[in-house]
């Protein structure tokens, strides 16, 4: 981890997600997707599909004997779900990576699952799917795939 990084500290890991369940049942029985979790790490690639489909970084959290506890940050769309996960890993170390990319990546290294669901169809289709799953997760540290109804919304309460 950079020393920028290093000195994010603990109030960087504040997640401020605000899923809307309604609209998780309205995607959910729309697209009836099989998701699946890994964890994100190196080499963690292996385990993920070479096909299209959706994914969601998540925090999973394990606290002495409670049920785990689970928050999207991030969710998006790809041709290839085994190669977007490599471009993470790169992503990760690179000092000229997205910012928020990597800084969900770094505070919560080791507690970062990457969620997965293959689904067979067109590029243009995955991107309107896609608005849908970040309408109803609200991930906070997406910040452009939403439908016009939530995005303005959303900026002002994000």
């Amino acid at each position: 981890m950079d020393a920028f990084f290093e000195k994010l500290g603990e109030e960087h890991r504040i997640i401020r997600c605000q899923p809307y369940a309604s609209r998780w049942k309205t995607f959910a029985d729309a697209y009836a997707l099989d998701w699946q979790i890994e964890p994100f790490r190196a080499g963690g690639a292996n385990a993920i599909p070479e096909s299209a489909g959706f994914y969601c970084f998540i925090v999973m959290n394990r606290l002495s004997s409670l049920p785990a506890v689970l928050y999207p940050l991030y969710a998006g769309e790809t041709v290839n779900l085994r190669r977007r996960y490599r471009d993470y890993l790169r992503e990760m170390k690179d000092h000229k990576g997205r910012f928020h990319v990597r800084k969900f990546l770094l505070v919560f290294s080791g507690e970062t699952n990457f969620c997965f669901a293959p689904f067979d169809t067109d590029k243009d289709n995955l991107r309107t799917i896609e608005k849908k799953l970040n309408d109803a997760l609200m991930p906070p540290y997406s910040h452009r795939d939403f439908s016009a109804e939530v995005k303005a919304p959303r900026g002002a309460w994000q």
